[in-house]
């Protein structure tokens, strides 16, 4: 090998990448591909890159290492070489060695597109400090906005991305947390062991400044800042820290994390004039209230975060930043209005933002977004470009939508034209009319029918329906997935529908339907001598504020064999209810309110029964009252019962 190729020692590899360098910029810094390196060529040393002298045998043992790798990743069940197995050293002694060669070899066959930039979404975890957690999907939306995942035949961005982060939490690179309490999204960290080794082998490229000071000076810590291309800071940021931030001209990564007493209220305006390479910009938990209208210089950006800001509005410049991918903002308790120019984000892929919580009306246009895949919420109005109608093409969209102000929807054919139908990866979905109206229950009928959901949801909420029957796909068996339903303050429906043939289900939540007087057979089957066991799966019921509700029926047994918990909350009229010894899995029954109920089943509770809370039931305390009510006996299995905020023992 002649004497340009690296160094073949793995201390002198990793003291060259490690070290700071005084070469100039790139000849053309106009252009940003000259100042992208290769998926491993900014874990070289920065010097005149030139292919890598290797012999015929080496070059032949890395493509047959690649095509290796590439097998275990297409069949992951195969017993091929594991291509995450790699340690730190072998991976970067591997990039080191065969990048240059992989790419002019064998990139046009695909047959490395996973790997190639596997180093260098290793290397950019190294911007995030000893022990500081994010999410998933913010890395790899980093990582997307970097450039380095790319796009596969029949497979999106991201979930090539998670492939990657998952490669890394099996190796315990990164390791899981428990849920963030407010969100309950997971959270991760790198692992403290593995962040070390990362900043040791990354390259002169990534800049992570965890003691930031006001007046800091990026110089002390970085000599040539024309060869930064990714920043994190974490500590007390000021306008200094910014006046030297601007002179890192060929940076793509910005991460600004402020410490609990950082004041930064805004960012100076001429900073989007010098950072035009700029892919990913982080100002989340910082005190900015607005972004200046030069960010819509910055053409090349990808990904904003502001989440968790004061932030009110976001410039209409913002609309003509065409390769924005992620623009978070939740948690933005102030923010009123998202850009008119919205409709101009046609690569928008992810859009955090609690919609219906913040925002009074949307932007114009969102049917443009067709690559949009996370939407909290659309927010129906009647004027042109704010129909429902612009759900039509979102076909894309994944998680979770609330659909708002449905009775903004003139007729069945408009919300027929949404086509949620087709939004096949959609797993919650919550239609919402508002509460104080005048219903038209014929037209909610008709529209409510037209909005009926692909047959995998997970979750179905419907608030405020106005209509007096439910639509015919509502409680159909084909909805096999779904496994969550809250039904709350329909105003004229006279009878809870069929939803026992649904064979997932596993929650039901039924509040305020102050037209139901009755719970019968037609709860749990369509027909009332129809053999199945009705809500198969059902492990917890509710029944909530039932103003009219006189009694509750048709259980048979073998119903609800997996029912753990039922609550009955204020039914001031209930004086029936089924037989509940049948119910052999129930371990928590709690009945408030229900002045008019005065017994228990004559069958009893089940023997399976652990706790029993019975609170401002007259009668029922009376009649089971320790040691003096008529039917004792019949609780007395019960290991906890509580009495109006007494605990009662059996004992």
């Amino acid at each position: 090998m002649s004497s340009s190729s690296p160094p073949s020692d793995p201390a002198q590899k990793r003291d060259s990448a490690c070290k700071m360098s005084s070469s100039s910029p790139p000849s053309d810094p106009s252009d940003p591909a000259k100042k992208r390196d290769s998926a491993l060529g900014e874990a070289l040393p920065q010097k005149p890159l030139r292919p890598i002298e290797l012999d015929s045998a080496l070059g032949e043992a890395i493509r047959q290492k690649a095509s290796e790798l590439h097998s275990s990743v297409a069949t992951p069940s195969s017993k091929g070489l594991d291509p995450y197995a790699l340690s730190f050293e072998d991976l970067y002694g591997l990039s080191l060695k065969g990048l240059k060669t992989l790419k002019m070899g064998i990139e046009d066959s695909g047959s490395v597109d996973l790997f190639k930039n596997f180093p260098q979404c290793l290397f950019y975890c190294t911007l995030f400090p000893l022990g500081y957690e994010f999410e998933k999907d913010t890395l790899i939306q980093l990582w997307m906005a970097e450039g380095l995942i790319e796009e596969r035949t029949n497979e999106r961005l991201e979930d090539t991305g998670s492939i990657v982060f998952h490669s890394f939490v099996s190796k315990g690179i990164i390791v899981p947390l428990s849920c963030d309490f407010n969100d309950g999204r997971p959270k991760y960290k790198v692992s403290d062991n593995n962040i070390s080794n990362l900043q040791r082998f990354s390259s002169n490229g990534y800049l992570l400044v965890e003691d930031v000071v006001p007046g800091f000076k990026l110089s002390d810590k970085w000599g040539d800042t024309s060869q930064l291309s990714h920043l994190s800071l974490h500590g007390k940021i000021d306008l200094i820290t910014f006046e030297a931030i601007k002179k890192c001209e060929y940076l793509r990564t910005l991460l600004i994390n402020p410490c609990h007493d950082s004041c930064i209220k805004l960012v100076p305006r001429d900073l989007f004039l010098r950072l035009n390479l700029l892919r990913a910009l982080k100002l989340s938990q910082t005190h900015i209230s607005q972004l200046p209208s030069s960010i819509g210089n910055v053409k090349s950006l990808r990904y904003i975060d502001v989440s968790k800001t004061p932030i009110i509005t976001l410039p209409e410049s913002i609309g003509s930043l065409h390769n924005l991918q992620t623009l978070k903002l939740r948690g933005c308790t102030c923010f009123v209005a998202l850009p008119k120019g919205m409709k101009n984000l046609t690569k928008l892929r992810h859009l955090d933002l609690d919609i219906v919580g913040q925002l009074s009306s949307m932007p114009p246009g969102m049917g443009n977004l067709i690559n949009l895949q996370n939407l909290s919420g659309f927010i129906v109005d009647r004027h042109d470009g704010f129909h429902i109608c612009e759900l039509k093409n979102l076909n894309n969209l994944r998680g979770e939508i609330c659909i708002s102000r449905l009775e903004r929807v003139p007729n069945s054919e408009e919300a027929m034209e949404a086509a949620l139908l087709n939004k096949n990866y959609l797993n919650k979905l919550e239609l919402r009319w508002s509460d104080l109206r005048d219903e038209e229950a014929e037209v909610e009928e008709g529209i409510l029918e037209c909005l009926r959901p692909h047959s995998g949801l997970k979750e179905l909420h419907i608030l405020f329906y106005g209509g007096s029957k439910l639509p015919s796909w509502f409680g159909h068996p084909s909805f096999a997935d779904l496994a969550v339903i809250t039904l709350y303050k329909f105003k004229n429906c006279q009878f809870l529908p069929c939803l026992g043939e649904l064979p997932s289900l596993k929650f039901l939540y039924i509040a305020e339907m102050n037209t139901v007087s009755e719970v019968d057979y037609r709860f749990c089957r369509n027909r009332e001598d129809q053999g199945h066991h009705a809500f198969p799966k059902l492990e917890i019921l509710k029944f909530d504020v039932m103003l009219k509700l006189e009694g509750w029926m048709g259980v048979q047994n073998g119903d609800f064999p997996s029912l753990v918990k039922l609550t009955l909350v204020y039914c001031p009229k209930l004086s029936t209810l089924p037989t509940l010894s049948c119910l052999n899995s129930l371990k928590h029954l709690e009945i408030k309110y229900c002045p008019k109920l005065i017994s228990m089943p004559n069958e009893g509770l089940p023997s399976s029964l652990e706790f029993l809370l019975i609170k401002d039931c007259p009668g029922l305390k009376e009649q089971y009252s320790k040691g003096k009510g008529q039917d004792w006996c019949k609780i007395a299995h019960v290991p906890s019962i509580w009495v109006d905020n007494q605990e009662i023992s059996a004992t």
